[in-house]
Protein backbone atom coordinates (compact mmCIF):
# COMPACT_ATOMS: atom_id res chain seq x y z
CA UNK A 1 0.00 0.00 0.00
CA UNK A 2 2.80 2.68 0.88
CA UNK A 3 4.80 1.88 -2.37
CA UNK A 4 1.34 2.36 -4.21
CA UNK A 5 1.21 5.84 -2.82
CA UNK A 6 4.36 6.83 -3.06
CA UNK A 7 4.23 6.07 -6.71
CA UNK A 8 1.04 7.68 -7.30
CA UNK A 9 2.86 11.18 -5.14
CA UNK A 10 5.77 10.95 -7.78
CA UNK A 11 3.43 10.37 -10.52
CA UNK A 12 1.88 14.23 -9.32
CA UNK A 13 5.28 15.91 -8.64
CA UNK A 14 6.65 14.25 -12.64
CA UNK A 15 2.69 15.89 -13.73
CA UNK A 16 3.53 19.52 -12.17
CA UNK A 17 7.09 19.69 -13.47
CA UNK A 18 5.53 18.66 -17.14
CA UNK A 19 2.92 21.03 -16.94
CA UNK A 20 5.10 23.92 -15.64
CA UNK A 21 8.00 23.14 -18.04
CA UNK A 22 5.27 23.56 -21.04
CA UNK A 23 3.14 26.17 -19.50
CA UNK A 24 4.80 29.17 -22.17
CA UNK A 25 4.01 27.09 -24.96
CA UNK A 26 0.40 28.72 -26.59
CA UNK A 27 -2.27 26.36 -27.39
CA UNK A 28 -5.44 24.97 -26.54
CA UNK A 29 -4.32 21.14 -25.53
CA UNK A 30 -5.24 20.64 -21.41
CA UNK A 31 -2.25 19.69 -19.73
CA UNK A 32 -4.07 16.08 -18.56
CA UNK A 33 -4.53 15.83 -22.50
CA UNK A 34 -0.86 16.57 -22.79
CA UNK A 35 0.03 14.29 -20.06
CA UNK A 36 -1.88 11.60 -21.51
CA UNK A 37 -0.21 12.00 -25.03
CA UNK A 38 3.37 12.25 -23.56
CA UNK A 39 2.36 8.46 -21.67
CA UNK A 40 1.37 6.65 -24.65
CA UNK A 41 4.33 8.00 -26.30
CA UNK A 42 6.56 6.95 -23.81
CA UNK A 43 5.06 3.56 -23.04
CA UNK A 44 2.29 3.15 -25.75
CA UNK A 45 2.26 -0.37 -27.76
CA UNK A 46 4.38 -1.05 -31.35
CA UNK A 47 7.79 0.21 -31.96
CA UNK A 48 6.45 2.22 -35.32
CA UNK A 49 6.67 6.51 -35.37
CA UNK A 50 4.73 8.54 -33.04
CA UNK A 51 3.03 11.22 -35.86
CA UNK A 52 1.11 14.06 -34.51
CA UNK A 53 -1.30 15.93 -37.07
CA UNK A 54 -1.43 19.56 -36.26
CA UNK A 55 1.13 20.84 -34.50
CA UNK A 56 0.66 24.70 -34.20
CA UNK A 57 3.23 25.90 -32.08
CA UNK A 58 4.27 23.06 -30.67
CA UNK A 59 2.40 22.39 -27.44
CA UNK A 60 1.16 18.26 -27.97
CA UNK A 61 4.41 18.11 -29.78
CA UNK A 62 6.61 18.75 -26.54
CA UNK A 63 4.24 16.86 -24.52
CA UNK A 64 4.62 13.66 -27.01
CA UNK A 65 8.66 14.53 -27.38
CA UNK A 66 9.10 14.20 -23.64
CA UNK A 67 7.51 10.69 -23.69
CA UNK A 68 10.12 9.67 -27.10
CA UNK A 69 12.59 11.27 -24.78
CA UNK A 70 12.39 9.57 -21.13
CA UNK A 71 11.65 6.23 -22.89
CA UNK A 72 14.63 6.70 -25.70
CA UNK A 73 12.19 5.90 -28.20
CA UNK A 74 12.44 7.64 -32.22
CA UNK A 75 12.02 11.15 -32.26
CA UNK A 76 8.40 12.21 -33.01
CA UNK A 77 6.96 13.40 -36.56
CA UNK A 78 5.46 17.05 -36.22
CA UNK A 79 3.14 17.24 -39.61
CA UNK A 80 1.73 20.47 -39.89
CA UNK A 81 1.94 23.09 -43.49
CA UNK A 82 2.09 25.74 -40.59
CA UNK A 83 -0.20 28.34 -42.51
CA UNK A 84 -2.86 27.77 -39.07
CA UNK A 85 -6.68 26.85 -39.47
CA UNK A 86 -9.31 28.51 -40.60
CA UNK A 87 -10.26 29.40 -36.97
CA UNK A 88 -6.77 31.18 -36.76
CA UNK A 89 -6.44 33.60 -39.54
CA UNK A 90 -7.27 36.92 -39.05
CA UNK A 91 -10.33 38.07 -37.61
CA UNK A 92 -11.31 34.36 -36.97
CA UNK A 93 -12.64 33.15 -33.97
CA UNK A 94 -9.35 32.01 -32.72
CA UNK A 95 -7.19 34.60 -34.20
CA UNK A 96 -3.44 33.60 -33.69
CA UNK A 97 -1.28 36.37 -33.03
CA UNK A 98 1.83 35.33 -34.52
CA UNK A 99 0.63 33.74 -37.36
CA UNK A 100 -1.16 37.03 -38.29
CA UNK A 101 2.16 39.32 -37.77
CA UNK A 102 4.77 36.27 -39.54
CA UNK A 103 1.90 34.27 -41.73
CA UNK A 104 3.57 30.97 -40.61
CA UNK A 105 3.55 29.49 -37.21
CA UNK A 106 6.68 27.66 -38.01
CA UNK A 107 9.56 29.92 -36.71
CA UNK A 108 7.27 30.36 -33.36
CA UNK A 109 7.13 26.30 -33.57
CA UNK A 110 10.92 25.73 -33.61
CA UNK A 111 11.33 28.68 -31.21
CA UNK A 112 9.53 26.47 -28.74
CA UNK A 113 10.83 23.40 -29.39
CA UNK A 114 14.36 24.63 -28.52
CA UNK A 115 13.40 26.33 -25.55
CA UNK A 116 11.57 23.21 -24.07
CA UNK A 117 14.85 21.46 -25.07
CA UNK A 118 12.40 19.09 -27.27
CA UNK A 119 14.02 20.13 -31.24
CA UNK A 120 16.21 16.70 -30.79
CA UNK A 121 13.53 14.60 -30.54
CA UNK A 122 11.12 16.12 -33.07
CA UNK A 123 11.05 15.67 -36.74
CA UNK A 124 8.81 18.70 -38.39
CA UNK A 125 7.29 17.84 -41.59
CA UNK A 126 6.59 21.30 -43.09
CA UNK A 127 3.54 19.65 -45.51
CA UNK A 128 -0.51 19.14 -46.16
CA UNK A 129 -1.76 16.21 -44.39
CA UNK A 130 -2.88 14.24 -47.91
CA UNK A 131 0.40 15.67 -49.47
CA UNK A 132 2.75 13.93 -46.82
CA UNK A 133 0.54 10.72 -46.33
CA UNK A 134 1.02 9.99 -50.38
CA UNK A 135 4.78 9.32 -50.05
CA UNK A 136 4.74 7.93 -46.13
CA UNK A 137 6.33 4.70 -45.73
CA UNK A 138 6.78 4.23 -42.45
CA UNK A 139 4.86 2.07 -39.88
CA UNK A 140 2.80 4.01 -37.34
CA UNK A 141 2.18 3.05 -33.61
CA UNK A 142 0.53 6.28 -32.18
CA UNK A 143 -1.24 8.73 -34.76
CA UNK A 144 -2.27 11.79 -32.97
CA UNK A 145 -5.38 13.50 -35.26
CA UNK A 146 -5.64 17.50 -34.48
CA UNK A 147 -5.76 19.10 -37.56
CA UNK A 148 -8.53 20.56 -39.91
CA UNK A 149 -11.77 20.16 -37.06
CA UNK A 150 -14.05 19.62 -40.26
CA UNK A 151 -15.95 17.08 -40.57
CA UNK A 152 -14.44 15.39 -44.33
CA UNK A 153 -10.76 16.79 -42.97
CA UNK A 154 -10.78 14.84 -40.31
CA UNK A 155 -12.09 11.90 -42.39
CA UNK A 156 -9.31 12.46 -44.71
CA UNK A 157 -6.76 12.33 -41.94
CA UNK A 158 -7.74 8.82 -40.49
CA UNK A 159 -8.21 7.15 -44.53
CA UNK A 160 -5.12 8.47 -45.17
CA UNK A 161 -3.01 7.30 -42.12
CA UNK A 162 -5.00 4.60 -40.26
CA UNK A 163 -3.50 1.97 -43.23
CA UNK A 164 0.09 2.88 -42.25
CA UNK A 165 -1.01 1.76 -38.01
CA UNK A 166 0.74 -1.37 -36.81
CA UNK A 167 -1.64 -3.86 -35.77
CA UNK A 168 -1.50 -2.95 -31.86
CA UNK A 169 -1.04 0.83 -32.72
CA UNK A 170 -3.45 3.58 -31.17
CA UNK A 171 -5.16 6.69 -32.71
CA UNK A 172 -5.65 9.65 -30.58
CA UNK A 173 -8.11 12.25 -31.66
CA UNK A 174 -8.49 15.87 -30.04
CA UNK A 175 -11.29 18.10 -29.61
CA UNK A 176 -13.74 15.23 -29.14
CA UNK A 177 -17.51 16.74 -28.43
CA UNK A 178 -15.69 20.33 -28.72
CA UNK A 179 -15.87 20.92 -32.64
CA UNK A 180 -18.80 19.65 -34.49
CA UNK A 181 -17.13 17.71 -37.25
CA UNK A 182 -14.69 15.92 -35.08
CA UNK A 183 -17.52 14.93 -32.63
CA UNK A 184 -19.49 13.67 -35.69
CA UNK A 185 -17.04 11.50 -37.35
CA UNK A 186 -15.26 9.95 -33.98
CA UNK A 187 -19.10 8.76 -33.31
CA UNK A 188 -19.36 7.15 -36.07
CA UNK A 189 -15.92 5.74 -36.09
CA UNK A 190 -16.47 4.08 -33.05
CA UNK A 191 -20.14 3.19 -34.10
CA UNK A 192 -19.03 0.95 -37.15
CA UNK A 193 -17.35 -1.48 -34.22
CA UNK A 194 -14.21 -1.78 -35.84
CA UNK A 195 -12.52 0.75 -33.39
CA UNK A 196 -12.88 0.73 -29.83
CA UNK A 197 -12.29 3.44 -27.26
CA UNK A 198 -9.26 2.88 -24.97
CA UNK A 199 -9.13 6.43 -23.37
CA UNK A 200 -10.84 9.70 -22.93
CA UNK A 201 -9.54 12.65 -21.12
CA UNK A 202 -11.32 15.62 -21.34
CA UNK A 203 -11.78 15.91 -25.35
CA UNK A 204 -9.21 13.46 -25.70
CA UNK A 205 -9.97 10.32 -27.06
CA UNK A 206 -8.05 7.05 -27.72
CA UNK A 207 -9.12 4.28 -29.74
CA UNK A 208 -7.62 0.82 -30.87
CA UNK A 209 -8.75 -1.98 -33.13
CA UNK A 210 -11.23 -3.80 -31.82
Amino acid sequence: MLDRALNRIASAVDYDRVVRLLAPIEGFLHPLEGYALMMLAAYGPGKGTVLEIGSYLGRSTCFLALGVKHTGRPAVVALDHFAGSAEHQAGASHESAILVEEGTTYNQFLRNLERAGMAPHVRPVRAASLKAAAGWHEPLRLLFIDGDHAYEATRSDFAAWSPHLEESGLIAFHDVEVWPGVTQFYKELIGHGKWRERACVHSLRVVARA
